[in-house]
């Protein structure tokens, strides 16, 4: 370590000071008092509210250092007006004559994971104790050499951000062009157009099995898709399940062949792909099933369904007290105007050029993110072990 640095504890710089533990009944929709929890520590929505008066030093106010210190890992400045501050949240009260406010919030950020892997506790929710975070070794240079140090991660701090806002307006901006290309396309009709629900242009639509599967999963077999599986304009294998082929041929009805369009019922309400022709064998679970016929081409009414237009469509249709779901009936009365086949194809070609070109910034604004998250992440190391 640099010389100059001195070794404290963190109980020595500063003090961790915990929030209010409140019961359910406590917590209300609305109120005098917004509650800032773990749960919307980073996001800043889902607020609940108290109109239980309390100490000052419950409450965090803009300009504050704040610590999560379960679930929700990691340090924040609050920026904001007064809120109350949740039990699994600490406010940090820096001994200002010898650490520097944003010194230690960086601090925190550098040493976040290490502290999760020397300290956390948990199974169902990892948490850090006061205790033991209290005892945690912490250099610090004299102020000045602080200062210093958070001015030069400030700057670059802000760079990073500004590159990051900069990358993720152009992925922003190519998916707007695509949303406005498929709106403009659903949304009108031309000559030529037939105005036809979609039951009068489907061989077939049905429904994948609905019924209890837990039993029936096997580690290898026929794919068995649900709605976690089914991703705008593509089938993911990702944590796909599977059942035996016995199963399989029971479950005829929601049995999935290549050119079938597979519709989410629940969750997200809409979102369709096409089988594709690689995946011969497959079965699914509380899916629509459209089976398209000659006037239709499956992957035009999958552009549709993933549009923001037939989106609005399936959102009229959803039924459901408990859990908003489309189903087979609300399918079968979907209206859309069905252009000429030729139409068709030129809208899917241009559909996938698009798409690819959305697919390459995308790819692009990942890898330049994770390049300036790692970026910060030297910044941070290189600071607090003095070579910065």
């Amino acid at each position: 370590m640099k010389a100059g640095w001195e070794r404290k504890k963190l109980r020595d710089v500063c003090r961790l000071i915990n929030g209010r533990a409140y019961s359910k009944p406590e917590l209300l929709n609305s109120g005098k008092y917004p509650v800032l929890r773990v749960g919307n520590f980073f996001t800043n929505n889902s607020w609940y509210y108290s109109d239980l008066e309390l100490d000052s030093d419950k409450y965090c106010e803009d300009g504050d250092l704040l610590y999560a210190w379960s679930a929700s890992f990691g340090p924040r400045i609050w920026n904001g007006p007064k809120v109350i501050f949740h039990y699994h949240i600490w406010k940090v009260d820096p001994d200002q004559s010898l650490i520097d406010k944003g010194f230690l919030f960086n601090w925190f950020l550098w040493d976040m994971e290490q502290i999760k892997l020397d300290q956390g506790t948990g199974t169902t929710m990892m948490h850090v104790g006061k205790g033991s975070m209290d005892d945690r070794d912490i250099w610090i240079p004299p102020l000045p050499e602080q200062k210093r140090i958070v001015a030069i991660l400030d700057e670059a701090f802000n760079s990073i951000a500004i590159a990051k806002a900069n990358a993720e307006q152009n992925l922003q901006n190519a998916q707007d062009v695509f949303e406005s290309f498929l709106q403009s396309t659903f949304s009108q009709s031309g000559k030529g157009w037939v105005a036809k629900r979609l039951s009068d242009v489907c061989r077939e639509i049905t429904v994948g099995h609905v019924g209890s599967m837990a039993k029936r999963y096997q580690e290898s077999g026929i794919p068995f898709l649900r709605s976690q599986n089914i991703r705008p304009f593509e089938v993911s294998l990702d944590n796909v399940v599977f059942i035996d082929y016995a199963f399989h041929s029971e479950l005829k009805k929601s049995r999935l062949r290549p050119g079938d369009l597979a519709i989410v019922r629940t969750g997200y309400p809409g979102t369709a792909a096409v089988i594709p022709s690689d995946l011969v064998d497959a079965n699914c679970s509380d899916l629509v099933i459209v089976r398209p016929g000659k006037e239709i081409n499956p992957h035009y009414l999958a552009a549709f369904f993933n549009s923001t237009y037939g989106k609005s469509l399936v959102l009229g249709k959803i039924v459901g007290a408990a859990q908003k779901h489309f189903n087979v009936t609300s399918a079968k009365e979907v209206a859309l105007h069905i252009p000429p086949m030729p139409y068709q194809q030129a809208c899917v070609d241009k559909v996938d050029t698009i798409r690819s070109e959305t697919q390459q910034l995308e790819c692009i604004y990942q890898q330049k993110t994770a390049a300036l998250d790692e970026l910060k992440q030297s910044l941070l190391h290189r600071a607090f072990n003095g070579d910065l």
